[in-house]
C-alpha cells in the first residue's frame, strides 16, 4: 500500500507546532528554575537581601510561564499558515482540514 501525503491539515499543523513549542518551552523553563534556584542559594551564601532574591525568582517564572502561553499561541498561528501556503502550493487549496488524510 503507497502512502502519499497530498495536503496538510493546517489545523494538525497548528496544534502540533502549538504543542511542541510549549513542551520544548517548559523544559527550558524548569532548567532556568533550576539555574535560578542555584544563583539564589549562591546569593544568600554570598549575603545578598532575601527580597531581592525573591523577586529574582518570581519574575522570570511569570514572565516564562506567559511566554509559554503567548508562544503556543503564536505557534498555532504559523503552523495554521504554512500549512495553508503548502496547501496551496500543491494545488489542492486553501482547505482547512482536522487531520492528515488523502483527498
Amino acid at each position: 500500500m503507497k502512502v502519499t501525503l497530498t495536503h496538510i491539515g493546517a489545523i494538525a499543523l497548528g496544534r502540533l507546532m502549538a504543542v511542541w513549542s510549549f513542551v520544548l518551552g517548559l523544559i527550558g523553563l524548569v532548567l532556568w528554575v533550576i539555574f535560578s534556584i542555584i544563583a539564589a542559594i549562591i546569593g544568600l551564601v554570598a549575603g545578598t537581601d532575601m527580597v531581592a532574591m525573591i523577586v529574582g525568582l518570581a519574575i522570570p517564572f511569570v514572565m516564562g510561564i506567559v511566554g509559554l502561553f503567548v508562544m503556543a499561541i503564536v505557534m498555532f498561528i504559523a503552523g495554521f499558515i504554512i500549512a495553508t501556503v503548502y496547501n496551496v502550493i500543491l494545488g489542492v487549496g486553501g482547505g482547512i482540514d482536522l487531520d492528515f488524510k488523502e483527498r
